[in-house]
């Protein structure tokens, strides 16, 4: 009987041990979380355009950020649809820029009622913090590009 008390009060004060450690505060951060921004959906040529997720990396150098955008295409047609990460780019106060080519950009071709996932992305000194990130599809001939839709997004921070 002496030998169920002892336990049970040992027992007892291993409880209450554990339960002071997990509720003292340290001085280590708390991890941080993800701000998701919604976007609206853009919609050209009967092309859903939607922004998923903006992630900010650094460059290997250090000195710039790699900011990639992941986006979903849903092909609201009955025929195929060409979409490339050379069909974006971003302006910030007086500067356009274009997509960083060494990077694993989109680049397919959409199936009639099908979704495609893809990412661009862009090479961007570290200062630049939002900016207008635009659709300006690829054209050839003497034919000017022409911006069809235009999201205003902010660049998070490093990760």
């Amino acid at each position: 009987m002496l030998k169920k008390l002892l336990i049970t009060a040992m027992l007892g004060a291993s409880v209450l041990s554990l339960g002071a450690c997990s509720s003292t505060t340290s001085n280590e951060e708390a991890p941080k979380t993800k701000q998701e921004t919604k976007y609206a959906t853009k919609t050209v040529n009967n092309i859903e355009m939607d922004i998923k997720n903006i992630e900010t990396t650094e460059n290997g150098k250090g000195d710039k950020n790699i900011v990639q955008l992941t986006m979903d295409f849903k092909n609201k047609t009955d025929s195929k649809y060409g979409i490339g990460g050379n069909d974006f780019i971003l302006k910030s106060g007086d500067k356009t820029y274009t997509v960083k080519t060494d990077a694993n950009n989109i680049g397919t071709e959409i199936e009639p009622t099908k979704t495609v996932t893809g990412t661009v992305n862009f090479e961007l000194p570290k200062d630049v913090k939002s900016g207008e990130f635009s659709y300006q599809p690829v054209t050839f001939g003497k034919e000017k590009p022409k911006v069809l839709a235009t999201w205003k997004i902010s660049i998070p921070n490093n990760k």
